[in-house]
């Protein structure tokens, strides 16, 4: 509003005040009256250009935070990780109301998948005053998964002390599930070659920066291009998907399993020494013998096993182990497991 307009909101309370003014100091000099008057003006010009800065301020403030609340995934909680506010983005993002998120842990949109070290992490950065920064799995009030890229701060009050935390999120589901499609095998659903290399060599530099080991399982199905030639490329393919489903349900969590090729498959068991692999390796062979596959009925795998040596210069070193230890199974007749070291 210019200055005009704030002069022109002053003049009707100036006519009514003028003449009680005139009529007490009528007595006074004139130049007095004039003196006071202007004063009187200024004062309530003051008043009025204040009244209209802070209304204007207010409304812009208020309409800030309807876009934060509209627009930004955010939430604050207490100390104890309650919640104690929501935006109205994060509800609709998770399917949740603000009556049904507030008083509740954070651990409302936990995903079972996500690792405990995660969280362990998250509390121990945020508890120390520190911001934490990192991805997470998390589940909505349907069962379906959210990723969002989180930044958790502190609230900290004069005194030093954290009082809540602040969480702003971003959505990037759609960004992880673009880089899923990219790791993993379309007719397995396990992990693809690229992604496992990659993968060996965040375990190789692990192993040499802490001193730990890692062993390379390679299975082989026996005599899997017959099955293709007699039953078809169909049964071929659920051999495969009934295979992986064998294989993660023998596996811990933190092993990693991939379609290293055709009929081939390698996990990367992390923390893990080849004697410990081998009985990995067996207790798969036994498991898969007394499988009854679809249509086919009974078919057995050979093994590689290997382990990683602290003088290995690359992750390779350790899987052309696995994979010299994987022919000598064949060679020996197949349905055996083979180790090398």
């Amino acid at each position: 509003m210019r200055l005009y307009d704030y002069m022109l909101k002053s003049i009707p309370l100036l006519l009514i005040l003028t003449p009680i003014y005139a009529y007490n100091f009528q007595t006074a000099p004139v130049q007095l009256h004039w003196i006071i008057l202007s004063a009187l003006s200024f004062v309530l010009f003051f008043v009025f250009y204040r009244y209209e800065i802070i209304n204007k301020y207010s409304k812009n403030l208020q309409k800030n935070i309807n876009i934060i609340d509209e627009h930004v995934l955010i939430s604050y909680s207490d100390r104890s990780g309650k919640i104690t506010d929501a935006s109205e983005a994060l509800c609709r993002l998770t399917g949740y109301t603000k009556e049904e998120l507030i008083g509740k842990n954070h651990k409302i949109f936990r995903h079972p998948e996500t690792p405990k070290e995660v969280f362990e992490e998250l509390w121990y950065t945020i508890t120390r005053g520190e911001t934490f920064k990192g991805e997470i799995k998390n589940l909505s009030k349907d069962g379906s998964i959210c990723w969002i890229d989180a930044t958790i701060t502190p609230i900290i009050n004069k005194k030093g002390d954290i009082e809540g935390y602040t969480a702003i999120r971003q959505d990037i589901t759609d960004k992880k599930i673009a880089q899923e499609l990219s790791i993993t095998d379309k007719l397995t659903q396990t992990y693809n070659r690229l992604h496992l290399e990659n993968i060996f060599d965040k375990e190789t530099q692990r192993a040499k920066r802490y001193g730990d080991t890692y062993s390379v399982i390679i299975m082989d199905i026996d005599f899997f291009k017959p099955i293709n030639d007699n039953y078809g490329h169909d049964v071929g393919d659920q051999i495969l998907i009934d295979i992986v489903k064998v294989l993660k349900s023998n596996i811990r969590e933190i092993d990693v399993l991939g379609r290293w090729g055709g009929e081939e498959f390698l996990i990367i068991c992390s923390n893990t020494n080849i004697d410990e692999a081998f009985l990995v390796a067996e207790k798969l062979r036994i498991t898969i013998e007394k499988y009854d596959f679809y249509v086919v009925g009974k078919i057995t795998c050979s093994f590689g096993v290997s382990e990683y040596r602290q003088g290995d210069a690359h992750s390779d070193v350790a899987v052309k182990r696995a994979d010299d230890a994987l022919y000598t199974s064949k060679d020996a007749g197949r349905n055996l497991v083979t180790s090398k070291d």
